[in-house]
């Protein structure tokens, strides 16, 4: 029997619904709900604004990965007797916080992290509700679902009759330490979203859910996972929409090789303190499992992991730990997979200048010395020699000695390149691949900020302007880096135009609304690539980004059909 009931010691009236038998008392602020694991309370909320909620926090999806079950998939929960309270955020995955989440945070770190968060409309037996299911992002080592608070995300979401479903993961080494081999695969934080995913898929009846009208959503590696989840033959027919912001699987540091991310996190277990066996092992296998014993007795506090500061990122232009082809979760190329996997409505986008972020927390300064290192790495990941990216750069952003000689024009070049290099790139690629697919996909750039959003990072940069997270502080009012954040009545009215159209998008495939003041066109499938501009005056819009990736294509073609002439003569 399916059961949300709330629960008081004053006057109660009891309905039949759709589901099963709600039970009401009007004096209550709790709830109850049968799942398949048994009963959990949540508690129902009133927003300032009068919208009514019930609220799940903390909702165990699987079995605390703790001891043995470190650096394991995820094990599915035992049913529980009794009633399991979820009234409050469960913990976050470990990691090294930001600063200013050391402050503003509460909710404490642990290895035993795997919760989920269900905000939901009150059941009503006549209807069954869309479901949006919210993956963080943070580079796969940061970052938690308890941003994502009740107050707001029910006024901005759960009052458009859609029921939110956020998740915690594993993070950092915890959740992708990989050896290379079958001793750990890596992947676990995936193998967690998949897990949450199944977990969703099988009870949000019970909370009034739909569970064939699921949207899997994200940002930044919040984005591509829910992209690589898209492609994945274990979870790719569990729903059929997604949202896909700031990042998508067409992102180059999207995953990673099973040798690099090895090598990583043999590094890792040296500085920890493992030291292989003087005698040496009688295979690789034998070596990986003498690491994994060291590193299950590691104190879980010690496996955290930060990005901004993180050499292998900025340095190398790729995340130091990702996702890897394990032979599981993906059996094949993640190509291959793309292109056997059904097509599904979507919407995808990014900020007009993503990179802007990143020198706002202060990870680059956007000097020469910062342009050099990202063509070295260019270098290494392109068929290009630096000369021959210096001759791109000089097309598309500006003569390199030029730009050395004024630090403004330098910063503004290198804030378009590490963008383009960084989301650009994977969103057009998205984009181009979305035009061969029988359904529509809708794409944006999110082109308005605001003084509020940034508190006090514009000392940082040379301009403001949407940047990676505008997206989804405008859509879940949640803001990163002010705190309070404080939006202006322009604030509201973008905010308000974007969490109704992406919410008109979840219920329907269509994100079009009356009321709206914008046309939003899918992306043609013949014609050149249009977006949506998200601002003050939202409307359609070609050369995307600039037309810079149009540049840069026509650039690298023109060099290496130029190369191979210079080889025949």
């Amino acid at each position: 029997m399916k059961v949300r009931r709330r629960v008081s010691s004053r006057v109660s009236s009891h309905a039949i619904c759709k589901g099963g038998l709600l039970a009401c008392k009007a004096r209550s602020t709790e709830c109850l709900v049968k799942t398949n694991y048994g009963l959990i309370q949540g508690k129902r909320y009133v927003t300032k604004n009068g919208i009514v909620a019930d609220c799940f926090l903390g909702v165990p999806y699987a079995k605390p990965p703790v001891g043995e079950l470190r650096f394991k998939k995820p094990q599915r929960m035992e049913p529980w007797e009794g009633v399991k309270k979820c009234r409050q955020f469960g913990n976050r995955s470990v990691q090294e916080d930001m600063f200013w989440d050391k402050v503003t945070i509460s909710t404490p770190q642990s290895e035993d992290c795997l919760y989920l968060n269900i905000f939901a409309p009150p059941i009503d037996p006549t209807k069954s509700y869309p479901v949006l299911f919210y993956i963080h992002g943070g580079g796969f080592m940061m970052d938690s679902a308890v941003k994502y608070k009740p107050e707001n995300t029910i006024r901005q979401i759960v009052s458009q009759e859609v029921i939110v479903v956020t998740i915690q993961y594993r993070l950092g080494y915890l959740g992708f330490f990989c050896t290379g081999d079958s001793v750990a695969k890596g992947n676990y934080g995936l193998w967690d979203q998949l897990e949450a995913l199944k977990w969703t898929k099988e009870n949000i009846h019970h909370f009034g859910g739909d569970p064939n009208r699921i949207t899997v959503s994200g940002q930044s590696a919040g984005a591509v996972s829910a992209d690589l989840l898209s492609i994945s033959p274990l979870s790719r027919d569990m729903f059929h929409r997604k949202i896909v912001m700031g990042g998508s699987s067409f992102c180059y540091w999207s995953t990673t090789s099973k040798e690099k991310c090895a090598e990583y996190c043999r590094q890792k277990a040296v500085k920890l303190g493992w030291k292989p066996r003087p005698e040496g092992y009688n295979s690789k296998e034998e070596e990986s499992v003498d690491m994994m014993d060291f590193m299950r007795a590691v104190p879980a506090k010690r496996l955290g992991m930060h990005m901004i500061g993180n050499d292998v990122f900025f340095n190398e232009a790729r995340l130091p730990l990702a996702p890897v082809i394990d032979g599981e979760i993906f059996p094949k190329a993640i190509s291959e997979l793309r292109a056997e996997a059904p097509s599904m409505d979507s919407i995808a986008g990014v900020g007009r200048q993503e990179s802007l972020l990143f020198m706002a927390l202060g990870a680059v300064r956007g000097t020469g010395k910062d342009m050099d290192k990202l063509l070295h790495e260019l270098s290494r990941k392109t068929k290009l020699n630096i000369a021959e990216l210096e001759e791109v750069v000089a097309r598309v952003y500006g003569d390199l000695k030029n730009l050395r000689r004024d630090r403004k024009s330098m910063q503004n070049a290198f804030v378009s390149c590490l963008s383009d290099t960084f989301a650009n790139f994977g969103c057009y690629r998205y984009l181009e691949h979305s035009q061969k697919h029988d359904k529509p996909t809708y794409a944006y750039c999110f082109d308005y900020t605001s003084r509020a959003m940034w508190g006090w990072f514009p000392i940082m940069i040379p301009y403001m302007t949407g940047t990676h997270c505008s997206d989804i502080i405008y859509l879940f009012d949640c803001n990163y880096f002010s705190s309070p954040f404080s939006m202006t009545k322009k604030d509201r009215k973008i905010s308000k135009w974007t969490s109704t159209s992406f919410m008109q998008f979840v219920k329907t495939g269509n994100p079009n609304i009356p009321g709206l003041p914008f046309n939003w066109e899918p992306v043609s499938k013949s014609d050149e690539i249009r977006m949506l501009n998200i601002n003050e005056k939202p409307a359609m819009a070609g050369k995307v980004f600039d037309n810079r990736i149009k540049q840069i294509d026509s650039c690298f073609e023109e060099i290496l059909l130029r190369r191979s002439h210079d080889q025949l003569s």
